[in-house]
């Protein structure tokens, strides 16, 4: 039961901040594009987090869409970050460039932890199907999120 609630926390959280945290008027180009990424990435995770609160039926071919799209998004997530695309009113911090390695590091974790997820959608009955790999995908948002990132 406690991985279900350290789980739920880090689903929520993520989901949560980044839902907060998308309002990006004024953004244009690179910016723009990957703040709508971020933004698809949080509605997908709140989607998961809705069936893990049982607001919604859970539905496992739904998980693997969700979990396929944040896979497709966190695969091209380096490639969103071209040096020096600090426009305004971007949320990341010029430190990504500094630790180019982690930042990679990082969005490749989120591919194969998102992959993982897909994966046990498609066989998944029940939530407890699918939360080990849910968890994952919700520490690698966040760790992301701790070092890179504006706070908010």
């Amino acid at each position: 039961m406690k991985c279900f609630k350290t789980t739920l926390a880090i689903v929520l959280g993520v989901a949560g901040v980044s839902a907060f945290a998308m309002a990006h008027d004024g953004a244009t180009g690179m910016v723009m594009q990957r703040m709508e990424a971020m933004k698809e990435i949080g509605q997908n995770m709140k989607s998961i987090a809705a069936m893990v609160k049982g607001d919604t039926r859970f539905d496992g071919a739904a998980v693997q869409a969700s979990a396929t799209v944040i896979a497709g998004h966190a695969k091209h997530m380096p490639h969103m970050f071209p040096e020096g695309s600090l426009d305004k009113p971007t949320e990341a911090l010029p430190v990504i460039w500094v630790q180019w390695a982690r930042f990679t590091e990082i969005a490749g974790k989120l591919n194969a932890d998102a992959l993982a997820l897909a994966k046990a959608g498609q066989t998944a009955t029940s939530v407890k199907d699918v939360l080990p790999q849910l968890g994952e995908v919700g520490k690698s948002c966040k760790a992301c999120h701790q070092d890179f990132r504006l706070a908010k």
